[in-house]
């Protein structure tokens, strides 16, 4: 069971994601068409999967606190009997879900906003007025109006932006009088007025197949493709939403470091015998400043490092050449009281001198930990030690300790249910209905998941857990 919530919560932190991309820009990007029909709805099944899935891990193997999701990481992570110790193995596992997890919720929270603001704003269907002349050889011109009608403002102001009925007069195909056409447009800025103009669509051999208007070209052009928005609105939106995936990526790099392949441990690699000693809160001073300090407590002498110096909890490693912190892809608060006093190898391979070094601690009881040592850290150990020769066993492996695999586990049933409200949000949004709910049910799909994290308290420890199942054997992370 602990082997199938992990894969569980990688196959959700892929699909889920997935879904919201396709799901997002297959709604802004896409004309109204079988496609896009066919994109979007396969979409919601892929996110309804999501959560059925979860509830489902959930409901069937318990659910647990995070420290007791870290436990069973590291019960998986443990080999069947202990090493000794005296030998490296030769090659070191790589570490990508740790960034995926942080690089998926933090695009996922964008993608979501940019979602329901579409979905919200958007209109689900062109109608069949808009689809008949979209299907005929129809033109865009400039027509005055001459009628006015069914006036609603959005504001008291007179500038308020307003939908109207608007009639219109187009030209017969062979002379004669013009035929009267009217339709409802949303103009942004006050009401247009008899003799004003305004862009109309129409089939000019077949006037009385009617006329789509608006305010602008483009928003004629969107409703005649059945675009949910207009062609500029989506750019923009489809812009902002390319600088937030960005975000997400820096975001998800900064915190876990970037996603690591397997490594075959060398000779120019430097090893250390470690142990592990507890969480403490490592200040890294600016480059150009004094970094040959090591750890720090936060003490007065910390505080005194000047702008720019980070401060961050790390994992405490004794070693012979003093204490070295490791910068852990987790929460290491929880993490420390499991950690706290393991014996190992502390590997890395020299770096340059900026930045963080991507480093591993290898447990003699079988499992690798990845995590991140200041190179201003692994910059004074090379100075201070000479390295020492050290023997590599090809026949030694490890497993991967992800501490975060079993979040799947550790969702309170608030937030499950946050999120199939998002979804059935999502469907009744797509369906080919217009009116003034769908506002109010875009910013109910949005807030559902939020407002579900608040109540059930997911930043703290749930009231209620369920012992975890026995661990199956063989790698689970």
């Amino acid at each position: 069971m602990s082997a199938g919530a992990v894969r569980v919560g990688r196959g959700v932190t892929v699909v889920g994601v997935a879904g919201l991309v396709v799901l997002a820009g297959g709604w802004l990007l896409l004309d109204a068409g079988p496609l896009r029909t066919a994109v979007v709805w396969a979409a919601v099944a892929a996110l309804a999967g999501c959560v059925v899935a979860l509830t489902g891990t959930v409901l069937r193997a318990g659910r647990v606190t995070p420290a007791r999701g870290y436990e069973l990481a590291l019960d998986a992570a443990r080999a069947p009997a202990p090493g000794t110790g005296a030998a490296l193995p030769a090659v070191l596992h790589g570490s990508r879900w740790p960034w995926a997890r942080v690089t998926a919720v933090a695009l996922a929270v964008p993608t979501a906003l940019v979602l329901f603001c579409t979905l919200g704003a958007g209109t689900p269907d062109r109608g069949a007025v808009p689809g008949r002349i979209a299907d005929a050889d129809y033109v865009i011109k400039e027509l005055p109006v001459v009628a006015v009608g069914g006036v609603e403002r959005a504001g008291s102001s007179s500038r308020a932006s307003s939908e109207a009925d608007y009639t219109v007069r187009l030209p017969a195909p062979h002379g004669g009088a013009a035929v009267p056409a009217t339709f409802r447009a949303e103009v942004h800025r006050g009401v247009r007025q008899v003799g004003d103009s305004l862009p109309v669509a129409y089939v000019p051999q077949r006037p009385d197949l009617g006329a789509v208007g608006a305010d602008t070209r483009s928003a004629v052009e969107a409703q005649l493709a059945g675009r949910t928005l207009p062609y500029g609105t989506a750019a923009v939106a489809g812009v902002l939403w390319g600088v937030a995936a960005l975000a997400a990526f820096c975001v998800g790099t900064a915190v876990t470091g970037p996603p690591r392949g397997g490594r075959r441990v060398g000779k120019d690699w430097t090893a250390l015998r470690a142990t592990a000693a507890g969480v403490v809160e490592h200040v890294e001073r600016p480059t150009g400043d004094d970094a040959g300090t090591g750890a720090d407590t936060g003490t007065d002498a910390g505080a005194a490092s000047g702008k720019g110096s980070a401060r961050y909890a790390c994992l405490m490693l004794h070693t012979d050449t003093g204490d070295v912190p490791l910068r852990l892809a987790a929460s290491h608060r929880r993490a420390a009281p499991l950690l706290t006093g393991a014996a190992g190898w502390l590997l890395w391979k020299p770096a340059g001198p900026r930045g963080k070094v991507p480093a591993d601690f290898v447990a003699d009881d079988g499992w690798q930990l990845p995590g991140r040592l200041p190179a201003a850290e692994a910059a004074r150990i090379a100075a201070a030690r000479t390295p020492d020769p050290f023997t590599v066993d090809t026949a030694r492996h490890t497993r991967l300790l992800e501490l975060g695999s079993h979040w799947a586990r550790t969702v309170p049933a608030g937030v499950l249910l946050g999120a199939a409200v998002s979804v059935v949000a999502a469907g009744a949004l797509l369906l080919p209905v217009d009116g003034g709910w769908r506002a109010w049910t875009a910013v109910a799909g949005a807030a559902a998941p939020l407002l579900c994290w608040m109540i059930t308290g997911l930043f703290g420890a749930p009231r209620a857990t369920t012992p975890a199942a026995p661990v199956e054997a063989g790698p689970a992370a």
